[in-house]
């Protein structure tokens, strides 16, 4: 992961602009009236673009019979079309309107108040959204995105800083006990993120419950130790935390590898952590 290029150049913002135009793309196309599926597939990267990425990644939280929520993944263009035809049926989109957007060259997350019929609820609601793009490939190559479902009852901005600072602190240091504790055992809906290490190999990791999170969090114990953390961007709203983070690990035959990841903590009403969407670059050698 070594600096090749000097900031502000003018490859490295062009770079940006080619991510942030695709996922500008993509995010259009979902607007288009009647809603499209074959046009919104347009935007989504062919498999063999993918440079960096294992799948295609689209993950949202639905609703079960019995009202909790869960998150649902599509890793393969064939899921992907399915979670448009799900949208398609299930919602409808009447317009957004950006609070922010912030953009690099590997993904874009778009913050917005939200109108229309909701998926979830069936009901016209006026609320806000999250969508978290990745731009690897000829497209997007991935989505994550929810819309303001149950947002913590009482915590301060203060708290959700310290909750934020907590859980990468816990990352830090591989304490899987406090990590699993910032999670919400009444309404916890589920991880998704890109698996680097454990006896599944490299996949998206999908973790249901709180069982499966805490042996994913012992895979990366056993396999690493944390020797440094960057947390390159974030953005902390009332009901989900986002962060960009640079990691540097050295693995248990001592090498040095790192990789950059980006993610999205979505609060429980109890203002512990209710989900975990993400995904990452590729692991690379770090300089000696």
């Amino acid at each position: 992961m070594a600096v090749t290029e000097t900031s502000g150049s003018l490859g490295q913002v062009q770079r940006v602009a080619d991510s942030l135009q695709r996922s500008i793309r993509h995010a259009e196309s979902e607007y288009v009236v009647p809603f499209s599926t074959e046009i919104v597939m347009a935007t989504v990267s062919s498999p063999e673009s993918l440079r960096w990425s294992d799948d295609l990644v689209w993950i949202a939280p639905r609703f079960g019979g019995n009202g909790s929520l869960a998150l649902e993944a599509a890793t393969d263009r064939a899921g992907v079309t399915a979670h448009y035809e799900w949208v398609k049926g299930a919602g409808e989109r009447d317009r957004y309107d950006l609070i922010a957007r912030l953009s690099t060259d590997w993904w874009v997350i778009w913050d917005s108040e939200w109108r229309g019929v909701s998926p979830f609820t069936g009901e016209r609601v006026e609320t806000e959204a999250f969508s978290l793009h990745f731009t690897d490939g000829d497209g997007i190559s991935g989505e994550m995105t929810s819309l303001r479902l149950r947002p913590p009852v009482d915590q301060s901005h203060a708290e959700r800083v310290q909750l934020f600072k907590d859980y990468f602190a816990a990352a830090e240091a591989n304490d899987v006990e406090r990590l699993v504790s910032l999670f919400s055992p009444a309404e916890y809906m589920g991880t998704a993120v890109r698996r680097y290490f454990g006896p599944e190999g490299p996949e998206l990791a999908f973790l249901p419950d709180l069982a499966d999170l805490r042996r994913h969090y012992e895979d990366v114990r056993d396999a690493v130790t944390v020797t440094g953390v960057s947390i390159t961007n974030w953005y902390i709203k009332d009901w989900y935390l986002f962060a960009e983070v640079c990691w540097s690990l050295e693995t248990r035959s001592g090498d040095r590898i790192g990789m950059s990841t980006a993610e999205v903590l979505v609060l429980a009403s109890d203002g512990l952590i209710s989900g975990r969407l993400g995904y990452g670059t590729r692991p690379e050698p770090l300089p000696a």
